[in-house]
Parts: structure tokens; C-alpha cells; sequence
């Protein structure tokens, strides 16, 4: 049986590949829900997929209190996988590699929003909110970047680190960055008074929903960055990564 590496669902940690999975399984079991559609096997949680494993868990399950999360080696997962046979023409390709190639700083918002930790990315999604809510133009400049565009960068000494968060990777080299750039669409990095609140407003709301802010930096002042978990944790995260690549 193929499992998967931690909870997916409401409150889960929601690894992509997990996900990615259990989108799978429940299409496989849509029958078993009257009136559902099949879901976007795009390894990306949401709404639809929460809604979906909730209602596995009620009508299938008969669970009296079903909590829209599948964990492993759980009830929900062990019924999920019964009979499951892998039907990979039907995943959709936004989880291959061929999807992530190109210039990730030209990627679309949405691209760029997907290239994130799952976990990351919904506090990510917070951060851009209260932001536009503010009246500024919050975008997103770097998500994921590749190793070679960082060293570059560090090269180019505007980087300190020749490995960094926006490297983070899944199995196969898939994208699961726990930083992010954003600017303001219409300042960017400029020596403007606008940019400056702006870059106060974004380490407000970074700080509002957990997150770093690399304004905060004392050495090296990185106004546009905002990362998941404290620099003391890069060097696990790069072992993670390498040890995802490899698999």
C-alpha cells in the first residue's frame, strides 16, 4: 500500500504529494457520493477537497463526527485505498517537472502562489490580503527560484546564502519554497516614501500571520522577503530537500 507522509485535509500539513494522492482516491470513489464531482488532482488543498473528505467520511464512513482530514495508516485513508488501482493519464501535469521549468520570476501570480509550501502559502495568501486591503498593489516577485538563480544572486551579492528557503524542493525536484518576495506593483524596490510604507506594511503583515521578515535583518536588509521559519532551520531544510531530490 502506498501511504502518505503526514495528515491531509482541514488542519493537515498538506505535502503536495499527499494531497496529490488523496485528490486521486477520492475521485476514484465519486460514485460513492451522489451529487459530487470529481476534483482537480492538482495536489493543491482547498475548499473542494476538504468538503469532499468530509463527505467520504459521513456517507461512506457513517462517521458521526467526521473532521475532513485523512491520516495515515487512518480509517478515512485505508478505506480511500481500497481497490485503488493508479490511473496516471487522469493527474493532471501542473505536479510534473516539465510544468516548473522556465524563468520563475516570470511565472503568473497563481504559478508563483503554487510553488510554495502548502502551509506557507495559505499565510502567504494573508499577507497579500491585508495588504491589498491597505490600498497597495501587493505582488509576488520570487516564490520558488532555483538553486542556479540563487547562486547567481549570491554571486551578485544580493543574496547571502547560496542555498535559501525559495530552493526548498518535494520529491522529483517539485517546488515547496518557504519564502516569498512582494513588492508593490507599482513601487517595487525604488527609493520612493511609498515604497518605504509599503515595506513597513508588508513586515506588519508578515508578522501578523508568524511569518520573518527580512526587514527585520540587521547585516543584511532584505525589504521584500518573507520565509516561513527562522534562519536557524535552512540547514534542515536544505538536508530535506536533498534527501526529497533523491528519492
Amino acid at each position: 500500500m502506498k501511504g502518505i507522509l503526514s495528515s491531509v485535509g482541514k488542519s493537515g500539513k498538506n505535502i503536495r504529494e499527499d494531497v496529490h494522492l488523496i485528490q486521486d482516491l477520492l475521485n476514484h470513489k465519486i460514485k460513492r457520493m451522489p451529487g459530487e464531482k470529481r476534483l482537480i488532482v492538482d495536489g493543491l488543498i482547498g475548499p473542494k477537497t476538504i468538503k469532499l473528505i468530509t463527505k467520504y467520511q459521513s456517507i461512506v464512513l457513517k462517521m458521526k463526527k467526521p473532521d475532513g482530514r485523512v491520516d495515515s495508516g487512518g480509517k478515512t485513508f485505508k478505506s480511500l485505498y481500497e481497490n485503488y488501482k493508479v490511473t496516471p493519464h487522469k493527474l493532471t501535469p501542473k505536479v510534473t517537472m516539465k510544468y516548473w521549468e522556465g524563468d520563475s520570476a516570470r511565472w503568473s501570480q497563481d504559478k508563483k502562489l503554487q510553488s510554495l509550501n502548502a502551509q506557507f502559502r495559505t499565510k502567504v495568501k494573508a499577507v497579500v490580503k491585508a495588504l491589498k486591503n491597505e490600498g497597495f498593489k501587493p505582488k509576488i516577485f520570487y516564490g520558488w527560484r532555483s538553486v542556479a538563480v540563487q547562486l547567481e544572486l549570491y554571486n551578485k551579492k544580493r543574496s547571502k546564502v547560496k542555498f535559501s528557503f525559495h530552493n526548498a524542493t518535494l520529491k522529483g525536484g517539485i517546488p515547496n519554497s518557504y519564502a516569498v518576495d512582494i513588492i508593490d506593483s507599482r513601487y517595487a524596490w525604488s527609493d520612493k516614501p511609498e515604497t518605504k510604507k509599503f515595506w513597513e506594511a508588508l513586515g506588519k503583515a508578515a508578522k501578523d500571520n508568524n511569518l520573518y521578515w527580512g526587514g527585520d535583518w540587521t547585516s543584511f536588509k532584505d525589504w521584500a522577503h518573507v520565509q516561513m521559519h527562522p534562519n536557524s532551520k535552512l540547514k534542515s531544510i536544505k538536508l530535506e530537500s536533498k534527501q526529497a531530490e533523491s528519492m
